[in-house]
């Protein structure tokens, strides 16, 4: 296993590993808003689906590059497809961590000494986000989810770098072997009359023996 592979496989790791916290601290968000009946944010919602899908994807790819020790372009491909995805839930999700957690505290209810609620002029108490993001353990949740969303936008981009690498890699590799299987094959005489070696070595890429005949 080469460089290029064992830090594709380093940084799949840590996407599994930070991707999973981020889409359960999502869940735990809607969760609050289903058993109140309301909708919601997409901000929320939108980031949840990426980052359950793109757990599912990269602890898949992870499985197949620890057991063929290969990867193809259009690993590649799905890797820039979530880099994007992640920035435009991060994106949607920000409105939240960085406005809403700040503006609720200051809009919240005021608890009288009869334990009655006081909203301030202007506030709607029936705004569930207002009530939700009032809350500070809620907004440490979105926050947390955000930062690990940030952290997952450059992760893909690196695996998406290391995947193309090692495609190359293998591609070079594929073209040497057959360029030297052509140029035995195409010489008869040396075929003939030259001493062969057979050379038993495993393979870098899908980890099964080949035996290979040196002259």
């Amino acid at each position: 296993m080469d460089q290029a592979s064992a830090a594709h496989i380093i940084f799949r790791v840590l996407e599994v590993l930070t991707l999973i916290p981020c889409w359960a601290i999502l869940a735990a968000l809607i969760s609050v808003y289903n058993k109140n009946g309301v909708a919601p944010p997409s901000g929320i919602v939108c980031l949840f689906i990426v980052a359950l899908l793109a757990s599912i994807w990269s602890f898949c790819v992870l499985i197949t590059a620890m057991r063929a020790r290969n990867t193809a372009l259009w690993m590649t491909i799905f890797d820039i497809g979530f880099f994007a995805a992640l920035i435009a839930g991060v994106v949607l999700l920000s409105n939240i961590a960085s406005v809403q957690c700040v503006m609720a505290p200051v809009t919240g209810a005021i608890i009288t000494s009869d334990g009655e609620k006081i909203w301030p002029s202007g506030v709607n108490f029936n705004d569930w986000n207002t009530r939700v993001w009032s809350n500070n353990h809620n907004c440490s949740l979105a926050k947390a989810a955000w930062g690990l969303g940030i952290t997952n936008i450059i992760l893909f981009f690196i695996t998406a770098l290391l995947a193309a690498t090692v495609y190359r890699n293998n591609e070079e590799e594929d073209q040497m072997v057959e360029k030297v299987y052509t140029t035995r094959a195409a010489d008869p005489y040396a075929q003939r009359h030259s001493r062969r070696h057979r050379h038993r070595h495993r393979s870098p890429r899908t980890g099964e023996y080949i035996v290979e005949e040196r002259i």
